[in-house]
């Protein structure tokens, strides 16, 4: 009796120590699976958040999509070339030698008065165009801002962007405005977007779009100041337009719905694949009574701009 009475005791003991053994090991399992269902929600909250952005970006910017990768592709097979090469090296010759620029000197200084400007000579050539551009140039004197007289014979398409340093240096030496004023009302023109610095640039077009849209009379005077404050970020622009009355308000309701990411992308298509411009400043000169045009490719001075308008008139 007494060996029965051990054997239980013992068995109640070894018992009582699987049961504890028991509850340890489902404690720790569940403190391993609340870990694990933490780090699984974590990880959940992160990805949603990370789509969210992913989703959000590609909102703003997969309006691009159409065409922007073959505009892309086909910039950059024109800038591998060895006939572009050959092209923009002669012709940044030609422009250091007008600027004054050299190895040895400040970038960022234009000599304007250069006593020998008046020798330089440029060779464009003159391209016919077709009904389909002729609709084209029409199309773009109505639906944008324009400076000089509307019914002007020559139109100067001026393609640009805000955050292109040459682009900088033709705005500030006012090479336009000069040409408009040297042929009293035989030249207007109008500013179109060509992207180079992609992300960033595309934002500030799109503002300068919306601008258009809202305060058109003020949108070359716009253009003008964001350049003065070159290299212009978002808020400085916004607040130039603003300051010249655009309204505050709608410019940002404008601009935060990315309401012209696509017309940029159509335009840069439209001025490589019917003018031929593939770099900024790219300026085409138009004449609407013969239907020839000259391509102006860079920041070129003043008499450049003359000598082509003289060739169209002679062509």
């Amino acid at each position: 009796m007494a060996k029965k009475e051990e054997n239980m005791e013992s068995c109640s003991c070894g018992c009582k120590s699987w049961e504890r053994a028991l509850g340890v090991s489902l404690s720790v399992l569940w403190v391993i699976i609340t870990i694990i269902t933490c780090l699984l929600a974590c990880g959940a909250l992160l990805f949603a958040q990370r789509s969210y952005e992913v989703s959000k970006a590609s909102y703003d910017f997969n309006v691009l999509s159409a065409g922007w990768i073959d505009n892309f592709n086909r910039m950059s097979n024109v800038y591998a070339s060895e006939a572009y090469v050959k092209y923009a090296t002669e012709n940044a010759e030609q422009a250091e030698a007008y600027f004054g620029l050299s190895e040895s000197s400040d970038e960022d200084t234009i000599d304007l008065d250069d006593s020998d400007a008046s020798e330089n000579t440029y060779n464009f050539s003159v391209v016919s165009w077709w009904d389909e551009i002729k609709t084209v140039v029409e199309d773009l004197l109505a639906s944008n801002p324009a400076r000089g007289d509307a019914n002007a014979r020559f139109t100067i398409v001026e393609y640009t962007e805000l955050l292109c340093p040459y682009c900088q240096r033709h705005s500030q030496a006012g090479t336009i405005n000069s040409t408009i004023e040297q042929f009293p009302g035989e030249v207007n023109s109008i500013s179109k977007s060509f992207i180079i610095h992609w992300e960033e640039a595309v934002k500030l077009s799109a503002a300068m779009e919306c601008i258009a849209e809202l305060n058109p009379n003020a949108y070359h005077q716009v253009f003008e100041k964001a350049f003065e404050a070159y290299p212009v970020d978002m808020d400085t622009l916004l607040s130039i337009a603003t300051g010249l009355g655009t309204d505050a308000s709608a410019l940002q309701t404008c601009v935060d719905e990315w309401r012209y990411t696509q017309a940029i992308t159509d335009g840069m298509n439209q001025g490589n694949e019917l003018f031929g411009v593939n770099w900024t400043p790219g300026n085409v000169i138009i004449d609407r009574e013969t239907g020839n045009y000259v391509l102006v490719s860079g920041a070129y001075p003043l008499d450049a701009f003359v000598e082509a308008i003289n060739t169209l008139k002679n062509a």
